[in-house]
């Protein structure tokens, strides 16, 4: 029989200057709560590196976790590192996260909640330039997880095997990218014509740092006091430094004009991401003792088994690619498509990551696809801004293959479904969007004796920018 338990885890500023040392001192005060990021609970998380983090922010979740091309110039998306030249003010972004997950083995359930801070991000630019940097922070794996098992023994009665895991990493970067766009007169009537952008390119460039401890601990809990408990305690300490380089590309199709008003245009958005293999160096340490239980307190008493070395692994290269069409409509009405695709070939690298691994799972090639719609209604008298409607869908193989009970290798899959919506902040002058998301889902095998989990989960969020008139960084005209 196994259990579960639960887990619970432009008036503000009076310059530019002062506004671009707020976003980056929030960015530095978030970053301590990343040692110890437990952004989702999960039994599966106990293999490898935990359960890993797909768009953590909420206008990107809420498409289904459509990556490689981003079409809003007001969101921050930190896996595409050419969006940054397409954002159109400079941007800061920040977002929470709630989610419950219902796990079920067999004919045993139970719920459990998580929380926490979602993607930090910020974008420093001149307003409409086609150049930009980055910075962020945002959470990458999750190592929380609780299981408990009770078995009866002939001869040591009852036995209970408690089974945690805490912690995880995080992702901390910064980027460049640069933008290029072309103009071409195109024809609004008999004897009329109009320049508009018609073709465009972004290319960027992400460092990105990974740090975080990811602790294991299992316990033997044996009824007969003339046996003594045992206790192992295994602790990763990650780090590894990489790089993540994309493109994105623009054509319009074509476009409609009559008289010099503007008709319709359809316009196909493709984008690529890239990232190459990177070295994982770990802290090791593991300790086995014998503990007795003194007053309701675990006190050990000796030491089986220890070892602290340094483990060094290499992560296997990753790359996306997507596509998306945008029908830009009379009255500015918007409609948006995008599909992409994940492939990160972890088997590769099966030797030397084998350290995460216990006897009883194994590495696999990960891959992930998911398919996005975002919809904005036509203008309207008196209302320039408006609401964006988003829907998505994911599915994926994750890096985890699992011993079923005739000890074939079975694979770990997931998918989700997801919809949200971003809309202005009420009474601000600026761009500043507020963001909500949330997707279902579910996590698990085709063996159905095995585990699985459903789970629900909501984002908030926001991304704030300068008011029109607040030209910070834009050059004074004159002295």
């Amino acid at each position: 029989m196994h259990s579960f338990n639960t887990f619970d885890s432009s008036c503000f500023v009076k310059n530019g200057k002062r506004f671009a040392w707020l976003m980056v001192l929030a960015c530095c005060l978030g970053m301590p709560t990343a040692f110890g990021q437990e952004t989702d609970f999960s039994p599966f998380a106990r293999y490898g590196f935990g359960t890993w983090q797909h768009a953590m922010t909420p206008g990107l979740a809420a498409m289904g976790g459509t990556t490689t091309v981003t079409g809003s110039t007001s969101l921050i998306n930190p896996d595409q590192p050419a969006s940054v030249a397409a954002v159109a003010n400079p941007t800061f972004q920040s977002s929470f996260f709630s989610q419950a997950v219902r796990l079920r083995e067999g004919s045993a359930e139970a719920q459990a909640t998580t929380g926490g801070l979602g993607n930090l991000g910020l974008i420093v630019k001149r307003p409409q330039r086609l150049s930009g940097f980055s910075l962020g922070l945002t959470p990458l794996t999750s190592k929380a997880f609780s299981v408990r098992r009770t078995t009866i023994d002939p001869l040591l009665g009852e036995v209970t095997e408690y089974y945690d895991g805490s912690g995880g990493m995080a992702r901390a970067y910064s980027g460049l990218a640069r933008g290029w766009r072309l103009k071409q007169w195109r024809k609004a009537g008999a004897q009329d014509s109009v320049l508009i952008t018609t073709h465009g390119m972004y290319l960027g460039a992400q460092f990105d740092y990974w740090f975080g401890d990811a602790i294991q601990t299992s316990f033997l809990d044996i009824e007969d006091v003339n046996y003594r408990d045992v206790r192992s305690q295994i602790s990763n300490r990650h780090r590894s430094s990489g790089m993540t380089v994309g493109a994105e590309t623009f054509h319009t199709l074509f476009s409609r004009f009559k008289n010099k008003q503007f008709l319709g245009s359809l316009t196909l958005k493709t984008g690529v991401t890239w990232s190459p293999s990177r070295t994982l160096l770990t802290d090791y340490s593991e300790v086995i003792q014998s503990t007795v239980t003194v007053s309701g307190v675990v006190a050990p008493v000796d030491s089986s088994f220890s070892e602290t070395s340094q483990k060094q692994g290499e992560v296997p290269s990753k790359w996306s690619a997507g596509a998306g069409l945008i029908w830009n409509g009379k009255t500015g009405a918007r409609w948006e498509m995008y599909f992409d695709h994940h492939r990160q070939a972890w088997a590769a690298s099966a030797d030397t990551l084998a350290y995460l691994m216990d006897a009883q799972s194994s590495w696999a090639d990960a891959t992930r696809s998911a398919v996005g719609l975002a919809w904005t209604p036509g203008r309207k008298s008196g209302k320039v801004n408006r609401t964006t409607w988003r829907t998505g869908v994911n599915w994926s193989t994750l890096p985890v293959t699992l011993e079923g009970a005739d000890g074939d290798a079975v694979p770990l899959n997931e998918w989700r479904v997801a919809m949200g919506f971003s809309t202005p902040l009420k009474g601000s002058r600026s761009a500043s969007q507020l963001h909500f998301g949330m997707d279902v889902g579910r996590r698990g095998t085709m063996d159905e004796t095995m585990h699985e989990e459903f789970g629900a989960r909501l984002h908030l969020g926001w991304s704030m920018t300068p008011f029109v008139k607040n030209l910070w960084l834009t050059p004074r005209l004159y002295d």
